[in-house]
């Protein structure tokens, strides 16, 4: 029993036994008549039965009401939560149909959440979501806002316009985006570093390297990924060639020596270097620094670089030269004295072509260029027994015998070096292919390490 029940059980006693009381001792006074309006009139003792009467039917009605109020929330309370569990269950089909890849079916089990509930936040979210996935950017952009006007204190609709607006192609809105987010967290790691990843792909390499400063800021020396300290270098030799292009040549070196210092194995900073010194005059700078970038990496592209300087200034022998001081300068010697062996082919030196290379035989144990090579001056020396011999063991091993470089990434493929893969946007990943020469480890070269830009993290 309720306090608040006990006490008023209490207090009715108590009145109750107070009039009887009254009563007993007042007999007189209970029989006098009251005069109520004309010629109406009662006893007192009638007044006093009526006047707890009263009380008593008021009570009842009050109790009856409260129960009855009591009864129609509880309902209301069910109707409401049963209705919720049947918005959830279409949400969790909806749901598992996205997983699964049923996206038709999937976005009518969300539009049937909203015809129940327009303001169902998380469908909001997961129908822009689905709509951008699609294509339907600007269906996704108008659902999107929806949820942000739901409640703007959360972030999450604004990753999502975010991304519908760089899916649209319109980055400027995308950083409008989130600096709306930093504007609210501006401690945000996943926000700054959003924001630095459009930046670079929008090519604005100054803001993305403020991005990319305040990243390092937040997560410290040891709280930056490797993805994230490779997207840094990268950042520093874009803005290095962009002030190479702008004929600010010092401030190029300076930021491409800083770049080697941090990392010797970036190969592009050194390629960049060796350029940046040639457009200032400095060839002996910049052939050394071709040289330390072919001692420091084991890149191939630096052989081609010297091979060609040379050739292109009608100094063949400048070309041997370099080539032989590169092969002197390293342990495994194998990439270097194989293309010292093209040179000199391609030199028309064919004595010296056929010992370089005719050395390199049994050193590797996929080379179809080294045979195709080899067979090329076995026939020009009319050694066609020979010759013919080389040509089977390329045919044995592989078709292509062209020279391309492949991305270590996205294993795209193009006929020139790049400093940065055109579809993966990563950088210092393209290589010669070498599963079309030698591969590297039985070459001695050890893979590069790879600077790439990661992925746009979710919102949060």
């Amino acid at each position: 029993m309720r306090l608040r029940t006990f006490l008023s059980i209490l207090l009715m006693v108590g009145l109750t036994y107070a009039i009887a009381d009254l009563a007993v001792r007042n007999r007189q006074v209970l029989q006098h008549e009251v005069q109520l309006w004309g010629e109406v009139s009662l006893r007192v003792a009638t007044l006093l039965l009526l006047a707890v009467l009263a009380g008593i039917v008021s009570t009842v009605i009050f109790g009856i009401s409260r129960e009855i109020g009591r009864l129609m929330e509880a309902w209301r309370s069910w109707r409401e939560r049963r209705r919720t569990e049947e918005i959830e269950e279409e949400y969790s089909r909806g749901l598992i149909a996205q997983l699964e890849g049923r996206d038709e079916e999937a976005l009518a089990h969300f539009r049937a959440v909203l015809e129940r509930d327009s303001r169902h936040f998380n469908t909001l979210l997961k129908l822009g979501e689905l709509l951008r996935q699609q294509g339907r950017f600007r269906d996704a952009v108008e659902y999107h806002e929806k949820a942000r006007h739901l409640r703007e204190d959360d972030m999450r609709p604004l990753y999502a316009l975010c991304e519908d607006h760089e899916a649209m192609g319109d980055l400027a809105r995308a950083r409008k985006m989130l600096d709306q987010i930093l504007a609210r967290h501006r401690q945000s790691p996943a926000a700054w570093r959003r924001l630095r990843d459009l930046n670079v792909k929008a090519g604005e390499w100054e803001a993305a390297l403020r991005a990319q400063q305040q990243l390092e800021k937040l997560l410290g020396a040891r709280g930056a990924s490797g993805a994230d300290l490779g997207t840094a270098q990268g950042i520093r030799y874009e803005l290095a060639k962009q002030r190479l292009e702008a004929g600010r040549g010092r401030d190029a070196v300076q930021m491409l020596k800083r770049l080697l210092r941090q990392d010797a194995r970036f190969i592009p900073a050194h390629v960049l270097l060796g350029e940046a010194h040639l457009r200032d005059g400095d060839e002996t700078r910049a052939l050394e620094a071709w040289q330390r970038g072919f001692e420091s990496t084991g890149s191939p592209i630096f052989l081609t670089l010297l091979e060609e300087h040379y050739l292109a200034r009608d100094n063949p022998l400048g070309a041997i030269e370099a080539l032989k001081r590169c092969a002197a300068a390293v342990r495994k010697d194998t990439l270097a004295k194989f293309y010292l062996g093209k040179l000199y082919f391609r030199l028309e030196m064919l004595d010296d072509a056929q010992q370089v290379l005719g050395s390199l035989e049994g050193r590797a144990r996929y080379a179809p260029m080294l045979h195709y090579l080899l067979g090329r001056i076995h026939e020009r020396r009319k050694n066609f027994a020979q010759a013919a011999a080389e040509y089977r063991k390329v045919i044995r091993e592989v078709e292509p015998v062209e020279l391309e470089y492949r991305c270590q990434g996205c294993r795209s493929n193009f006929s020139e070096w790049q400093d940065r893969c055109p579809d993966c946007g990563r950088w210092n990943t393209v290589e010669v292919n070498f599963r079309e020469e030698i591969p590297l480890e039985e070459l001695g070269v050890a893979p590069a390490p790879v600077y790439a830009q990661p992925d746009s993290p979710r919102s949060p």
